[in-house]
């Protein structure tokens, strides 16, 4: 979302969100290696979302996810040298998840629980050797648009106002999720689980509508298990910052946001990227 949540007099609000990034550097543990095949992910996800608040404190959120990747090589054979490419692009899967907002103490605090329905399409995962670039560190597994299975998602945040330091003070907040695959899909993968937790400031600069923002990030997310053994890549943990900027007009939010990676350890040697930006609108329908 890309705000802490709706106000009291706000009931429907639909947001739009643009993920990107490029994986392009092959990384063993925490050490760059090489990329002999000029293997390169490149990632878009497009996200919409419909948040509506059913009651006072209580409200509902449903994400409808777009991705469209496109991984590439240069592959070599005893004959030739060519270009492989190949693209997985439509409809990805569909969250729907319930929120709750209280006060706890001085804090504004939120949870929230829902699930991930398998609304995108799943294929028998491949795997390296299986395909023309037999050297790949890309599994097919990772680049699907569907999971084919119903996920559980839980998550929690809390923020307050800091009146020290700066006049008017700044907001400090923090926050946690988790999305826990319990059940393989019809082909045998389950997606690995991943945890998340952030916290940060965000503070209004010169005029109200202007925020700037910074969180500092760890995610952990454990590799795809097929048919009850681990796929070799997609594991690690990733610490990052991400300093972001909103600015507000009337009803319309946008925001703008990089994540910058201060330190990864991969579970064996797979591609990464050195930077994910997002950007996003929302807009308060009434």
């Amino acid at each position: 979302m890309l705000t802490d949540g709706l106000t009291a007099m706000d009931r429907v609000q639909i947001s739009g969100w643009m993920v990107a990034e490029t994986r392009d550097t092959p990384y063993d543990g925490s050490a760059t290696t090489a990329n002999p095949l000029q293997e390169r992910t490149r990632i878009r996800v497009y996200l919409l979302t419909g948040d509506i608040r059913l009651a006072n404190r209580m409200g509902l959120q449903i994400t409808v996810a777009l991705p469209d990747v496109t991984r590439s090589a240069v592959v070599s054979t005893p004959a030739t040298v060519f270009q492989f490419s190949e693209t997985f692009r439509g409809l990805g899967d569909t969250s729907v998840i319930a929120w709750r907002r209280m006060m706890w103490g001085r804090w504004n605090a939120a949870i929230n629980a829902g699930v991930s329905l398998p609304t995108g399409e799943a294929e028998m995962p491949r795997f390296q050797g299986t395909d023309d670039d037999s050297g790949s560190l890309v599994p097919a597994s990772r680049l699907q648009r569907g999971t084919g299975t119903f996920d559980p998602i839980v998550g929690v945040s809390a923020n307050r106002l800091v009146n020290r330091f700066f006049n008017q003070g700044f907001r400090a907040f923090v926050t946690g999720a988790a999305r826990l695959p319990v059940a393989e899909n019809e082909f045998g993968l389950r997606t690995g689980a991943s945890w998340e937790t952030s916290a940060g400031v965000s503070r209004e600069v010169k005029w109200d509508q202007l925020v700037v923002i910074g969180r500092l990030s760890w995610l952990h997310r454990e590799q795809d298990v097929f048919h009850g053994t681990p796929v070799l890549v997609g594991g690690g943990n990733w610490l990052a910052f991400a300093p972001s900027v909103s600015y507000t007009m009337d009803k319309l939010t946008l925001q703008t946001e990089f994540r910058l990676p201060l330190y990864r350890s991969l579970d064996n040697r797979q591609l990464d990227s050195s930077w994910t930006f997002q950007l996003g609108a929302s807009w308060k329908l009434f």
